[in-house]
């Protein structure tokens, strides 16, 4: 379940990396490459909506994704 703050859609690790079917280690792994931009706000690390869109279309279907996107809901 995602969070809501000032009108803008904030995932957890845990949320995205069941979103997308990788484990959390994936998404940190990504975080740390700069693939997915993330925000600490408190202790947990925040992935906006937006940034995830943005992670999403930068995936080449012609690379050899295994991300399905169809059951996301954004």
């Amino acid at each position: 379940m995602s969070t809501i703050i000032e009108g803008i859609k904030f995932y957890t690790i845990p949320e995205t990396a069941e979103a997308l079917q990788v484990t959390p280690q994936t998404i940190r792994a990504y975080i740390k490459k700069g693939r997915i931009k993330s925000q600490r706000i408190g202790r947990p690390i925040l992935i906006t909506e937006n940034n995830l869109k943005e992670f999403l279309t930068t995936l080449s279907p012609y690379k050899g994704s295994d991300f399905k996107t169809d059951h996301l809901d954004f």
